[in-house]
Formats: C-alpha cells, structure tokens, sequence
C-alpha cells in the first residue's frame, strides 16, 4: 500500500510568505518551514484537511512503501524513529568514577545528536543551575561534556548531598537536621532521619515529598521521620530534571527535503481539486481546495532527505 507525505511550503496562515518569528530560538523549534515533512498516512485517506493543499502544503505519494516502512528507512539510515520527527537534544549520563564508601560519583552529562555544529550540544550554563538544586558540584567542561561530582548523602553541613538538596524537596530544606542511620554499599539503600520539628515542613509535606521520590517511610514522630531511599532512585529523579528542562526541540524537524525539490512537486506533481464545505451535510460550500501530489518511489525519497543534524547551521 502506498502512502502519503505532507511537505510544507514558504506560505503561512493569512498567506504570510517565509514567515519568521523574531526569536531565533522559536523560529527554530516553532516555525514550520519550506520543505518541512508534515503529516504521513496510508492511503486511501478519505478526508483531505482544507489546509492541506496549496498554497500551504503539497505532497508526495511514495507508491512502494507504507508509513511504517518509510520509518523504517528513517531506523535504519539516520538511527532515528520517524521522518517527520523534530531534532531535540537528547542528554546521556555516564559514570566517570566513583567511591562506593561514601556512595560519591563523578558523572559525565552529554548530548548524543550535537549535530555537526554543536548546535544541541551541553554546556556549563545550561546544567550548572541544576547541579547546583541538587548539591552537585561541576569538576570539567569541555565542547559538548560536563563532567560533576554528586553524593548521594554528606554528614558534612557545608558539603551536603543529593538527599539534603533543593532539588530533592522541592524547596531549600531549611532548619530540617539530617542524620544517616545506615548506608548498604551493596545495594546503595540509605536509611535517613530527618528532624523536621523546627522547620515549616507539616507531616503530610515530608512524607509526600519522599514519596514522590520512592522513598519508603519507616516512621515518623513527633517530627522526625525516617525513611529509606536508594541511590538508582535519587539519581532517577535528577536525570529527569534536567532531562526536562534540556530534551527540547532544537528545530521543529530534524528532516528536510530542499526548496528547489518542493517547487518541483508544486510544478509537476498531479493536480487533485476537492470541494469543501463549512458542514458536515454539505450544505455550505467553503471552497475548493488544489493539492498537488508527486509520486516517487522510497529510494527517491532516502536520496533527497537533508538531516540537519549534518548541516553547517
């Protein structure tokens, strides 16, 4: 079964030609542009949006492949997952070193689709905040790498760890005292009081915020819990802080075709003219819509593909 592919044009809504927002940032990850890949389906698709067509999109048939297969080819030659996919920065963290006994940890933090200009790469900037919610410290940078050390648990009051930290309550911790009733090497469990009886915190706060942490609560009394909680825990919510904040789309699609192969699809792809209608019952004539589509086999398609991960931007 063939399928079909939505390409964009330079025309926007209102008929704005090559619009650009005047952020940067958002004219790059919000601003769909010429030769952008828009919706892909099987066909036969019984409805054709009224903005589909021209002057806002044209399309192309792939007569030989599905819309599963097409993403296949995006699998197999880009390592990617769909072709109409945006480019977001994708982070990885990786153990450098660590000293179990005191369950310390020095960790690599990196992009893994920098792109050929560094473009999603990771610098100190964006991850320093961060670290710093979550008492970790940064050791090195270099392009695209930031390395930091990170306890899980610090008994010093000056070095706490990732367990006293803002990152870890949600808010700065203040006037709760912290004590490590056991630390199990093996398995990274620590066992923590908190002695929260002087601080603003209430029962239900503490023992929803370790909750929220998959911390398990032993007792709480007369505003000193205890709970355990395990470093592969702690270290979970970190990463999807940060995660969060920086796996974001650098430009709305990572996969392009070229402005000069969309004209060539405007200017001899097969001309399909379709009534629309404000009504389900047809009533009210809307207008009539030109698509333009070209047929082309998936190899055409592979061939004509820019990624822009590869691209001198």
């Amino acid at each position: 079964m063939p399928c079909e592919i939505l390409i964009k044009t330079d025309v926007h809504s209102g008929g704005i030609i090559g619009y650009e927002h005047p952020n940067p940032e958002k004219d790059m990850a919000g601003v769909s542009k010429k030769g952008y890949f828009g919706s892909i389906f099987d066909e036969p698709k019984v409805h054709r949006g009224f903005k589909e067509g021209l002057p806002y999109f044209c399309a192309a048939r792939i007569v030989d492949a599905t819309v599963d297969e097409v993403n296949a080819m995006i699998a197999s030659s880009f390592s990617e997952k769909r072709i109409n996919q945006s480019w977001k920065r994708r982070i990885e963290f990786s153990t450098v070193n660590n000293n179990i006994i005191i369950d310390g940890w020095r960790i690599s933090v990196t992009t893994t689709n920098p792109g050929f200009s560094n473009l999603a790469g990771i610098t100190r900037e964006m991850v320093e905040n961060y670290l710093i919610k979550w008492n970790g410290v940064v050791h090195s940078v270099v392009t695209n790498e930031v390395q930091f050390d990170i306890a899980i648990y610090e008994d010093a009051l000056n070095d706490p760890g990732a367990i006293q930290s803002w990152g870890f309550w949600g808010v700065i911790p203040t006037d709760v005292s912290f004590s490590e009733i056991l630390y199990v090497e093996e398995t990274g469990v620590h066992t923590i009081e908190a002695d929260y009886s002087l601080s603003s915190f209430s029962s239900e706060q503490v023992q929803k915020r370790i909750k929220v942490r998959d911390g398990v609560v032993v007792s709480d009394v007369s505003g000193v819990i205890v709970f355990t909680i395990t470093r592969t825990n702690v270290f979970h919510w970190f990463q999807q802080e940060v995660k969060k904040v920086l796996e974001i789309p650098i430009y709305l699609r990572q996969f392009r075709i070229s402005e000069a192969n969309v004209d060539t699809i405007i200017s001899t792809g097969t001309q399909i003219l379709v009534d629309h209608y404000w009504d389900a019952e047809q009533t009210e004539f809307r207008g009539q819509v030109e698509y333009r589509v070209l047929d082309v086999t998936l190899a055409q398609v592979e061939n004509i593909i820019i990624n822009r991960l590869d691209e001198d931007l």
